[in-house]
């Protein structure tokens, strides 16, 4: 029996069905997969008073800065104080070659000796010339001779007391001494140099930094913010500045460093300037052992009344972008939703919004980098009080920095 050789031919039916075959065959695409919820920390808007902290920059300032400069030109033979001394009022601080000053002082003592004696002649004459004029001796002129002669001599003893009294006072001047109780400063002139009055710098410099003043800029907004109560009732004014008075001023070195002194507001200036906006505001504080400079640079941090029933949240929560504030404000379904919020007074723990979110609504603290608006979180236990309710900023040593913007 003879078999043929089988062959497989390609029908136009066998065709379709291959290609209707071969889609069923492709795996199906993978399914989105859902993102886990993100873990933090949530913190609540709190509704409470908050003391309105304002902080400036400041220059560190003596109360007194003295330029010691000589009163007379002479060389400087001797130097009495060691730079950067203490030294009180009336102390010696340089001497001026005074031989020439004596020299000038004697040389008047002796005038005035020989004008006193010519002085007492002429007082004799004119007294035997007014006895002569009773007896009608010796006229009416002469008399009047006699008696300009003795008011001429009388006018020249005064004038030879005068030149004595200036020779002394400059014989004086020749010792420099230290016009304020103060710390002094390096000597700008060595012995043997000639100073007069007319030189350019001054012998040295004393400061009295004990109480040192801080002088800063506030601008007009601040200054506003702290006189909006007195403009509402002038008569809440007093019991403002006793108030503000008694929380005193804090100073934040620019190590970070806390003084730990407490200062006290000390003047403020007459008006705003116009080119800044700003008025110069000085404190005293405290400086024992006159460690704190005069040039050192230092944050100023006051309290200027209290804004009540105010939105605080913390610092941390707060997210920034250029020049926009936000909060992730976390529903009942534990979703987010990112809020724009304008953000008042900050300090370097708690913020103030102004508007944007409501009291007792929930918002992300830590973990903010990681949200989303629409993402799940998952609320994890709280460690620590999420907001202080205002603490005053200078209770940390260096400044908090703002967290990053969510991505």
């Amino acid at each position: 029996m003879n078999l043929k050789p089988f062959s497989l031919v390609a029908t136009p039916n066998l065709l379709l069905a291959a290609v209707l075959f071969f889609p069923a065959c492709q795996k199906k695409p993978a399914e989105p997969t859902v993102r886990p919820p993100v873990p933090v920390t949530l913190g609540v808007v709190a509704q409470k008073d908050m003391p309105n902290h304002k902080e400036w920059i400041g220059n560190l300032q003596g109360t007194v800065t003295s330029l010691v400069k000589p009163n007379v030109a002479g060389n400087i033979i001797q130097r009495y104080y060691t730079e950067g001394t203490v030294v009180k009022q009336g102390q010696a601080l340089f001497q001026i070659d005074p031989a020439p000053f004596q020299a000038t002082l004697d040389q008047a003592k002796a005038d005035l000796s020989s004008a006193q004696a010519d002085a007492t002649r002429t007082e004799q004459d004119f007294v035997r010339a007014q006895n002569l004029l009773a007896g009608k001796v010796i006229s009416v002129q002469e008399f009047q001779n006699k008696q300009q002669v003795y008011q001429s001599a009388v006018g020249i003893v005064a004038a030879k007391q005068a030149a004595v009294q200036s020779a002394q006072v400059n014989l004086d001047f020749t010792k420099v001494v230290s016009p304020i109780d103060g710390l002094t400063g390096l000597a700008n002139y060595e012995v043997g140099t000639y100073v007069s009055p007319q030189s350019t710098q001054p012998l040295t410099t004393v400061v009295a930094i004990d109480p040192i003043k801080v002088v800063f800029q506030v601008g007009q907004d601040d200054y506003l913010s702290f006189i909006s109560g007195s403009l509402k009732d002038p008569s809440n004014a007093a019991e403002q500045r006793k108030e503000d008075t008694a929380e005193g001023m804090q100073m934040l070195l620019s190590d970070g460093t806390v003084y730990p002194q407490k200062g006290v507001f000390r003047a403020a200036n007459n008006q705003i300037s116009t080119q800044t906006g700003s008025i110069t505001v000085e404190g005293l504080f405290p400086n024992p052992g006159m460690l704190l400079r005069p040039g050192l640079f230092a944050r100023v941090n006051a309290t200027l009344g209290v804004q009540q029933n105010a939105l605080i949240v913390p610092i941390a929560s707060v997210i920034t972008i250029q020049n926009l504030n936000q909060l992730a404000v976390v529903g009942p379904d534990n979703k987010v939703s990112i809020k724009n919020v304008i953000i008042g007074e900050t300090t370097r723990e708690d913020a103030v919004v102004l508007s944007g979110v409501n009291a007792g609504d929930k918002i992300v603290v830590q973990g903010i980098q990681k949200v989303t608006d629409g993402c799940t979180v998952m609320p994890l236990p709280e460690t620590a009080p999420a907001s202080t309710g205002g603490t005053a900023p200078m209770e940390s040593k260096a400044p908090a920095s703002m967290p990053s913007p969510a991505k």
